[in-house]
């Protein structure tokens, strides 16, 4: 033990350090690299373990699911309900007529990468998805967004013969009402997006289809369609309460497209053009006198179509041609701008 203690002291009595000599240890151990070690493995802990953690929960792919439709209201519907979930792909560019379009082959190969197609039931559509099953078992589910809706026939003023006020007794425009007469050779009405009541069917057909689609989503596309269906409701009341003064009157169009926005506020709509065909001079002429007879001073068109036939009644009429666009992609926006359209050339009318 004795030898124990005299052999430590002694390891331990060192000649005393100058002061030199301990701020060259310091230094030296500073600047060593390999003093650096601990501390570096320190830093990496603090900062790419966290951030390691951070980017992992970033990094959760959304799930999202490929849709396409034939319109951009459509596409906007679903997107209002599908939020960040849906990738929307829209057939129909902007200007294009949908009674006239066929889809060029780069619109068909996205068909084949969709996972649902939402259909209007127009006939291109029909043709296009009869063509696709045709050739074995569709790779996406198609959701007829009209089910359930009921559908107005197309009208076609060719076999109207109550159109309003045409009748011997038409000095008496007060017991008169305005009727539409309807020819239908089985062809519906497919502009069910410009009714809002229709709308409300619309969005409930989109969350379905979401929703078995995405089930880990359901909430969130139902907080969404919650949403929507609010605004439609308010947007409707808006409508509802500005078109009120002008029930039963008729305002003139060149494509029939507006009539369950015309059934949800008693108004009527008269087309120009009959049956998807320019009409003839005799037709022409006689629409310029229904015209007349109205006090009809506002002609409206859709930027889909050809407006010279629109133009020659406005002129005939001293009148202006508006636009309406039942296109246009901000649905409920659209309506409301339709309707301040209409109310003003329903008031310059009487």
């Amino acid at each position: 033990m004795v030898k124990s203690k005299v052999r430590k002291s002694v390891t331990i009595r060192q000649p005393p350090l100058s002061t030199f000599d301990i701020e060259e240890d310091v230094v030296a151990m500073k600047f060593s690299p390999s003093s650096f070690l601990p501390v570096r493995l320190l830093i990496c802990c603090l900062f790419f373990f966290p951030s390691l953690v951070l980017s992992e929960a970033i990094a959760q792919p959304i799930t999202t699911i490929e849709a396409v439709t034939s319109i951009a209201p459509l596409s906007r519907l679903v997107e209002e309900i599908g939020g960040e979930r849906v990738r929307v792909v829209t057939l129909i560019p902007p200007g294009q007529n949908p009674h006239t379009f066929e889809p060029s082959p780069s619109q068909i190969a996205n068909l084949h990468r969709a996972a649902i197609y939402f259909s209007l039931d127009m006939p291109f559509e029909r043709t296009l998805l009869a063509k696709i099953s045709g050739q074995g078992n569709p790779p996406f589910k198609i959701i007829e967004v009209g089910e359930g809706i009921t559908k107005l026939p197309m009208p076609d003023h060719r076999h109207d013969h109550n159109y309003r006020r045409h009748e011997r007794h038409d000095h008496d425009h007060q017991h008169h009402k305005p009727t539409t007469a309807y020819h239908h050779h089985g062809e519906l009405d497919p502009h069910i997006w410009l009714g809002p009541p229709q709308l409300m069917i619309i969005s409930d057909r989109i969350l379905a289809a979401l929703s078995a689609a995405d089930p880990a989503n359901v909430a969130e596309y139902r907080r969404n369609h919650q949403q929507l269906q609010t605004e439609i409701m308010a947007m409707h009341a808006r409508i509802s309460k500005l078109l009120a003064p002008f029930a039963g009157q008729t305002f003139f169009v060149y494509h029939p497209a507006f009539g369950y926005f015309a059934d949800a506020y008693g108004l009527y709509q008269r087309a120009i053009e009959i049956s998807g065909r320019t009409p003839t001079p005799r037709q022409l002429t006689r629409l310029i006198e229904d015209a007349r007879r109205d006090g009809v001073r506002v002609i409206f068109v859709q930027p889909q179509f050809d407006q010279r036939s629109a133009a020659a009644i406005a002129r005939a009429i001293n009148g202006t041609v508006v636009h309406l666009d039942p296109l246009a992609a901000d649905v409920l926006g659209n309506l409301e701008e339709m309707a301040i359209r209409i109310s003003a050339a329903l008031t310059d009318n009487q």
